[in-house]
């Protein structure tokens, strides 16, 4: 006898060997016990779920001697020849090469004719969304008024390319993808009596590779019994199907999270010189992080999860240095590459691109980096101020009190907390940029945050708590401010190259003012402030704390100061009879000089 594929030897022959479509095998039973059989149905779902099996085991259960019956006998010679595709009462249409109009027309001239062995006359029509629109209007009278003894079965893998008059005249069953747990209940059962030895983790690959078709899982199985000559192991199905092992898996994700690129990029030329291929390497790194999140929002005991013991392990090392969020946007980024892959002359260079853009704080990632400095903020800026505040109150706080008068003291303490504040910051951002959380280097970083604390007021209080300058403008910029550039630069490329734009143009007591000439660099700077002025602080040994303006801010204040009447100096007039830009303005905008008594707003700031 020529030997016959697994998934034809093991089709169901009755209502209770269908797997996994209850809802289907519940409605079309009770549809035989209360004789409610309808002339037309439509079969709708994914391939290898049981769409033309189940038509067979319905028309056997219409045309069985005993029938129609919910379960047929299966020996009658209307079951074996319905089973055997022999039948002449039903017949299978393969509507993909049937497809036009002359076709239906035949099968409407036959259609009139009473059935021969059984009871009824039974028509399946497989793909039937490839019919012609033409084929489709021409069965729309005989799909609606059949003869009564006539039943139609449709089946389609695209029920939305079926016109909407033949959907309104089928009672509509979808079939849906079958469970993990269903496809390999139904491979044990076949591996028990084909007599194959087998392992559950070996089982597990196969129904993961089957992407829940049965068919597709008994056509793998089928083919993993000749290749291991009936001994499945999870090591020959891993070759088999050219799976990437789950250690490499776990080792390549752990440095993703550490982002190491270099790494990465070698593991990837590895795994290609081992003759895996990409896209598999893909899906395999999909199905794990997609495991890896169903673990961290549901915990072990769902019936969702397809994994074993082993694979457990490594899913619950990887969950705990997983945040949720930069794992939905890695699952996000692996699924675009898997998308792009099919159509890419190059697909290593798709996925390295994918993998880059995980790793390197790009825009695509910006959101997410920036609502983790927000939270570690947060939480460093409450904890570290609270030292800080012990800090000034403590000993040292003593210390102040004895070398300098009260209001020099509160100055002293608030630029202690502004420096504390500065150092929380720029911890923070470097707790932010890793993804893992370290309890360790935590603690490690905030000791030594405290103890340089403690060394930074000490130094402010040697020079004076920042009330007198440490250097003169003209000697800052001479001096310290390349250097800050360059130190910044090797820190941050972008902080760079807003700071370039600036100008330090005057320094008052531990304050610098860094002029820029627009608004989104002074911004930009506001933002990366605690980097900026530990820079300066390091290169000039001195605590300044940055003031950020624009381009006549600093002009306006010195006048300002240095009449507080709002009257140009002297020396800065324009000549006699000359118009002045001032007068300009009011000009152009037909405005009016007001002139504001200082000496009065004082006196009412003092009540």
């Amino acid at each position: 006898m020529a030997f016959l594929s697994l998934y034809r030897k093991y089709r169901p022959r009755n209502f209770e060997d269908l797997v996994g479509q209850q809802h289907v095998v519940k409605t079309l039973k009770n549809a035989l016990e209360q004789n409610r059989i309808a002339h037309a149905y439509l079969f709708a779902g994914p391939r290898g779920t049981g769409k033309t099996s189940t038509a067979k085991v319905f028309a056997q259960a219409l045309n069985c001697v005993e029938g129609p019956t919910t379960e047929p006998c299966g020996e009658c010679n209307s079951c074996l020849s319905i089973r055997s595709g022999q039948s002449v009462d039903v017949i299978e249409i393969d509507a993909a090469s049937n497809r036009g109009i002359d076709e239906i027309r035949d099968l409407r001239e036959k259609v009139k004719f009473y059935p021969t062995e059984g009871k009824y006359k039974v028509y399946i029509i497989d793909e039937v969304h490839m019919l012609t629109k033409g084929a489709f209007n021409a069965l729309l009278k005989t799909l609606e008024e059949p003869p009564s003894n006539v039943v139609f079965i449709l089946a389609t893998t695209e029920a939305h390319k079926v016109i909407d008059t033949i959907l309104s005249r089928c009672q509509r069953f979808d079939f849906t993808l079958l469970s993990s747990r269903d496809i390999i209940q139904r491979l044990e059962y076949i591996c028990q009596e084909e007599k194959v030895n087998y392992d559950q983790e070996a089982l597990s690959l196969i129904t993961s590779a089957s992407m829940g078709g049965l068919r597709d899982a008994i056509s793998l199985l089928d083919q993993a019994i000749s290749y291991t000559n009936a001994n499945l192991s999870r090591e020959a199905i891993e070759e088999m199907l050219g799976k990437v092992d789950l250690p490499f898996l776990s080792k390549f994700v752990e440095m993703v999270l550490a982002r190491e690129s270099t790494t990465i990029l070698k593991m990837i030329g590895e795994l290609i010189e081992s003759g895996k291929t990409i896209p598999v390497f893909v899906k395999d790194l999909i199905n794990f992080l997609h495991q890896v999140m169903l673990f961290k929002e549901c915990g072990r005991d769902t019936s969702i999860l397809n994994f074993t013991e082993e694979m457990f392990g490594y899913i619950e090392k990887i969950a705990g240095d997983l945040g949720t969020a930069w794992l939905i946007r890695f699952l996000e980024i692996l699924t675009e590459v898997e998308r792009q892959l099919p159509f890419a002359d190059q697909p290593r260079i798709v996925l390295e691109l994918g993998l880059i853009k995980v790793t390197a704080s790009t825009g695509d990632n910006q959101v997410l980096e920036l609502e983790k400095r927000i939270k570690r903020l947060e939480d460093q800026l409450e904890e570290l101020s609270q030292r800080g505040l012990s800090i000034a109150t403590g000993t040292e706080a003593g210390a102040v009190k004895a070398t300098s008068p009260a209001k020099k003291g509160k100055a002293e303490e608030a630029a202690v907390t502004r420096m504390a504040a500065g150092q929380a910051r720029e911890q923070t951002k470097k707790d932010a940029s890793s993804n893992r959380p370290d309890a360790e280097k935590e603690a490690r970083g905030n000791t030594a945050s405290a103890e340089g604390d403690k060394k930074e007021f000490e130094s402010i209080q040697e020079r004076g708590a920042g009330l007198v300058p440490a250097h003169s403008i003209e000697e800052f910029k001479e001096k310290f401010w390349p250097l800050v550039l360059k130190e910044i630069k090797s820190k941050d490329i972008s902080v760079h190259a807003i700071l370039k734009d600036g100008l330090p143009v005057a320094i008052e007591g531990n304050h610098i003012t860094i002029q820029f000439p627009y608004k989104f660099h002074k911004n930009s700077a506001e933002q990366q402030a605690a980097l900026i002025q530990k820079t300066i602080s390091q290169v000039c040994s001195f605590n300044y704390e940055p003031v950020f303006i624009l381009e006549g801010e600093a002009t306006k204040k010195k006048v300002n100061k240095a009449s507080p009447s709002g009257a140009v100096p002297p020396a800065k007039r324009e000549k006699p009879g000359q118009e002045t830009v001032a007068d300009k303005i009011i000009k152009a905008f037909n405005g009016k000089v007001i002139k504001v008594d200082y000496e009065v707003l004082k006196d009412k700031e003092k009540n």
